[in-house]
């Protein structure tokens, strides 16, 4: 009987493990002999496709990538040869048990990989620009007399690799940590982190749309700045006439649009409703009139926390129109801010062009650095102290507000009051839901989320997933779920990638791979699955644990702990083979010239398609120390 058994259907020829090991010639040393079923696990959910998203458009692939860590102990091969493809509104998850590397693989796309790791090679391309393009230049490998590998870095390289990756990190690619709590500073507030997120990745956006209002407040140049809020204040006054000035006048205009201003703000001031919903219609409609969408957020939350009869209701807000009108000074450093965020950008611009092309654009960058460092020369005046703190005034309260609509959008409550905490001040749920907030700020191409449901109940779970998965349907982007529940990945994953000890051993769409798993890993974290349809069903669990990968087993680095180990699996690494459209394995079971029971070889195994080519690396390996 051969290892493996040929069915017909619409995937053509597939091949799947005998249903005990007993059939293949194995040496297992202990444990009783058991097959494991495969029909096992949660039901996926079937999930539509992003309206008008490209077919299967791939917005980042993994190919071929290696992260060492040089301990004092050797070296921790954390990943050996992963490959990865997230497509553009499409959800790929990463499963496998503790320290197989699902972490690391997230910190590596990003360059987070801190000392003593250090990415070796592969590539990471993101929408075709090479993230690690130049790798083999940043470090070199040399080995010492005991043995040990020292590892000598070119920091230049490194830090020209830092600056370009800061073109794609945060603002292209998001990335949610597994602790919130030493991913935030404790000694900032949540407005003043989230708003270094705003500013940093949308600061030009920030600032046009600040002198955007500043440009069409009504009566600017012609009315001083606290004559206009008495203008507004006045009733009737907005009726009056235009003082004789032409139909279609500066003044005639302003005067126009400073009767809409007051007719918002004495709807909203005669507001008895306690309905949210209508108070934020209220709310939407005067920042819609002043331009400026954050002043419907506040005058929101003033109007809620205030009676129709209070007449501190009326001053707050046009307390609050104070920071649309701009004074010359505040101008000025606005528009200092709108020159050096546009040089940003077009240094990242070229940061882009170079890991695309391939090709270093030195003379450009160094211009655009010098343009940088004159401005700031010239505009060393906005750095005092008692100057910063006035001019800044505008834009800390636009941020302010910025920041809470981002928390209103991960449904916090009081996220007016929240943004005015620090880290610890907040559950775990909520600083969750936090970092949430912040990797969706700059609405990215591609999100990682590395374990955003560990350790919280499954109320908040349900919500996080939730947010995640509008995300994704409301923008196309592209998420890398890294969790061990298998639950989770059923509920929102398109594709799935087990992983286990740095290696990729499966890879298919998430109903083939619940349907039909391959991999007797992946058949065994599919068996220790709790189901409701089967109570008396007896849980499996895989024996041993994960190995160390200072020295991992030869071979396939799973043979220790599979039930259908044979003599091949201790010698040759497994490739990985295509048993059916976008489903690969990496197991000797599925090769060809494998040796069944009786000592014949078993016909060849020919995949439904051919198997994948190599990717090509990056710099080569390091001699390792055995």
């Amino acid at each position: 009987m051969a290892i493996a058994e040929q069915t017909g259907d619409e995937y053509g020829r597939r091949w799947r493990p005998a249903t005990s090991h007993r059939v293949l010639r194995t040496r297992r040393t202990t444990g009783p002999t058991r097959s494991i079923p495969r029909s096992v696990g949660p039901v996926p959910t079937e999930r539509p496709a992003v309206a008008g998203s490209p077919a299967a458009e791939a917005v980042l692939e993994v190919r071929d990538l290696k992260t060492y860590f040089f301990t004092y102990d050797g070296v921790v091969r954390a990943l050996e040869g992963i490959n990865l493809t997230a497509r553009r509104g499409q959800t790929t998850g990463v499963v496998g048990e503790t320290g197989c590397g699902k972490s690391v693989t997230a910190f590596s796309v990003t360059r987070l990989v801190s000392h003593p790791g250090l990415v070796i090679s592969g590539k990471i391309l993101y929408r075709g620009a090479n993230l690690l393009w130049g790798l083999e230049r940043e470090a070199k490998f040399k080995r010492r007399r005991d043995g040990r590998i020292k590892v000598v870095q070119n920091f230049r390289r490194t830090r020209e690799a830092a600056e370009r990756l800061a073109a794609i990190r945060g603002r292209r690619i998001a990335m949610i940590f597994q602790e919130p709590m030493q991913a935030m500073n404790p000694i900032f507030s949540i407005s003043n982190q989230l708003g270094e997120t705003i500013l940093l990745h949308r600061g030009l956006e920030v600032v046009e749309g600040m002198l955007r209002a500043d440009a069409q407040w009504p009566g600017l140049a012609l009315l001083p700045q606290q004559a206009e809020l008495d203008f507004l204040a006045e009733p009737g006054a907005a009726a009056a006439g235009t003082g004789g000035a032409p139909e279609g006048s500066a003044r005639d205009r302003g005067r126009s649009s400073a009767e809409a201003i007051r007719a918002a703000i004495d709807a909203l001031v005669a507001a008895t409703t306690t309905d949210d919903e209508q108070l934020r219609a209220f709310s939407e409609r005067f920042g819609e009139v002043v331009g400026v969408p954050t002043l419907g957020t506040e005058a929101f939350y003033i109007v809620r926390t205030t009676h129709a009869g209070d007449p501190s209701r009326h001053r707050r807000i046009l307390r609050s129109l104070r920071r649309v009108p701009l004074s010359s000074l505040q101008r000025s450093y606005l528009l200092h801010l709108r020159r050096t965020y546009a040089v940003k950008t077009k240094l990242d611009q070229l940061s882009m062009k170079e890991m695309k092309s391939g090709q270093s654009a030195s003379f450009e960058r160094r211009r655009l650095r010098f343009m940088l460092t004159m401005e700031n020369l010239r505009t060393l005046h906005f750095r005092l102290w008692g100057i910063r703190n006035r001019i800044g005034r505008p834009l800390k309260d636009e941020v302010f507000w910025r920041t809470v609509r981002l928390l209103e959008g991960v449904k916090i409550a009081n996220p007016a009051q929240v943004a005015r905490m620090y880290p610890h001040e907040l559950s775990g749920g909520m600083l969750q839901r936090v970092m949430i907030a912040m990797a969706l700020s700059t609405e990215p191409d591609v999100l990682l989320a590395d374990e955003p449901t560990t350790a919280l109940d499954v109320t908040i779970q349900a919500q996080i997933l939730e947010l995640m998965r509008d995300l994704r349907e409301r923008i196309g982007t592209a998420v890398l779920l890294i969790t061990h529940d298998l639950g989770v990945v059923a509920e929102v994953c398109d594709h799935v990638n087990v992983m286990y000890a740095g290696v990729v051993v499966e890879a298919a769409p998430a109903k083939e791979l619940f349907r039909r798993p391959l991999h007797p890993y992946s058949q065994g974290l599919l068996s220790s699955i709790p189901r409701f349809d089967q109570p008396d069903r007896e849980l499996q669990t895989i024996p041993g644990s994960v190995p160390n990968l200072v020295r991992p087993p030869p071979g396939c680095r799973f043979h220790p702990r599979c039930p259908y180990a044979m003599p091949v699996c201790k010698e040759l690494r497994p490739e990985n083979l295509m048993v059916g459209p976008e489903h690969m394995v990496a197991c000797h079971l599925y090769a060809p010239n494998t040796v069944d029971a009786s000592g014949t070889p078993a016909p060849a195994a020919e995949p439904a398609s051919p198997p994948a080519p190599p990717a090509p690396g990056g710099a080569e390996a390091p001699p390792l120390r055995s």
